[in-house]
């Protein structure tokens, strides 16, 4: 293990944490205050469209500049986020503007800490390695959600997104010890060239997979309308979710290490389990919620694995550029159609789980030939 994985862990946790204290709850908030439940989904049709829109504007900054600058400016977003939160008004004005700081947070956040990946989770034991990091992350998942949903019940919006601004800003102090030779380089953005050495297969998975933020954020929906309005709730739902997913991930990863492959039984078993968890409007959900964290983090494992060994043979930023187009074209699509039909929110959920459960059909190719030098 070298500095740079230490520096590295430290942020996850500390960006999880600050993120995770508002960001499941933004649906549920803009519900609360006064817009429908198609208004809700526009925003979230502007914050994946906005997002594909930046994906290759973001990685040539990247490229040119520094991902330590791209995060900063993430930061920002996420500041002027909160300041919106806290003053909300009504209008689709103010939706495209929520929207699209959403999108330029995300963005700024995600990129960098999806190359950081692909620098240090390499070699040997990439599932270990990447279970380990994960943990991580649900550590600062698994308290930050149940605090956010307590201050917002009790407190307010206010002292949760002080809290949550200073926090996030302080993840940035090991971001920026981080030590690369080679953070800029001069590969040529070949985004098209990247595409097609890719099987269409493995495109679909890795945009398909991306349909569980879909699901989270409707589900969040779901749990306040359906079961309990509150943001308690949501917070202990979300708690015993990752309770699961601690107690499971390093288990996952040290199997993926033996070369098992799990990844379409985990398809199945996730669909399996987002199909129970629409249909029961009591506090069963919690119970279903567990198997949820057991079979969500089967499949981010497996998927993530595939990424990572995939991205081996790949340029960095290319390779990163495919994965956050195809991520956010394929959440744009699907909400985009939830938002012309209008449908009833079940309806939402069941549409959002058959595109995922066509993964189930569809095999993950291996490309064993280098397409680009990978600079390290």
């Amino acid at each position: 293990m070298n500095n740079n994985t230490n520096k590295f862990r430290l942020y996850v946790f500390l960006s999880t944490f600050a993120r995770n204290l508002i960001e499941v709850f933004i649906p549920v908030i803009l519900y609360k205050n006064g817009y429908s439940l198609r208004e809700v989904i526009f925003y979230f049709l502007i914050a994946n469209l906005v997002s594909a829109i930046l994906s290759y504007p973001c990685v040539l900054f990247a490229k040119k500049y520094s991902n330590k600058i791209l995060s900063i400016v993430g930061i920002i977003s996420f500041l002027l986020l909160q300041i919106f939160l806290n003053r909300i008004s009504v209008s689709y004005t103010y939706l495209i503007l929520v929207g699209i700081l959403f999108a330029i947070y995300r963005r700024c956040y995600w990129l960098p800490r999806r190359y950081y990946n692909l620098k240090i989770i390499r070699g040997k034991n990439i599932s270990t390695k990447y279970s380990i990091i994960s943990i991580i992350n649900q550590v600062g998942i698994i308290v930050s959600t149940y605090i956010g949903s307590l201050l917002l019940d009790y407190v307010g919006i206010e002292i949760l997104t002080i809290i949550s601004i200073i926090i996030f800003i302080v993840s940035i102090i090991p971001l920026f010890k981080f030590k690369f030779e080679h953070e800029k380089n001069s590969e040529k953005i070949e985004f098209f060239k990247t595409l097609k050495m890719i099987p269409k297969g493995n495109i679909y998975q890795f945009g398909s997979y991306e349909l569980l933020n879909v699901l989270k954020f409707l589900f969040a929906l779901y749990l306040f309308i359906y079961v309990k309005d509150n943001f308690k709730t949501i917070g202990i739902v979300n708690l015993i979710t990752n309770l699961a997913v601690i107690l499971s991930t390093y288990l996952y990863g040290r199997m993926l290490d033996k070369d098992k492959n799990y990844l379409k039984f985990s398809i199945l078993m996730i669909c399996i389990t987002f199909l129970l968890k629409a249909n029961v409007t009591n506090y069963l959900v919690i119970a279903i919620a567990f198997l949820e964290g057991i079979f969500s983090k089967m499949y981010e494992v497996s998927i993530n694995r595939e990424f990572l060994e995939l991205g081996e043979k790949f340029e960095y930023y290319n390779y990163n550029l495919v994965y956050e187009l195809t991520q956010n074209v394929f959440r744009t699509l699907v909400v985009l159609l939830l938002f012309i039909f209008n449908i009833d929110l079940k309806i939402m959920i069941y549409i959002t789980l058959l595109f995922i459960i066509i993964g189930c059909f569809i095999n993950f190719k291996e490309i064993n030939k280098k397409k680009f030098k990978v600079k390290d």
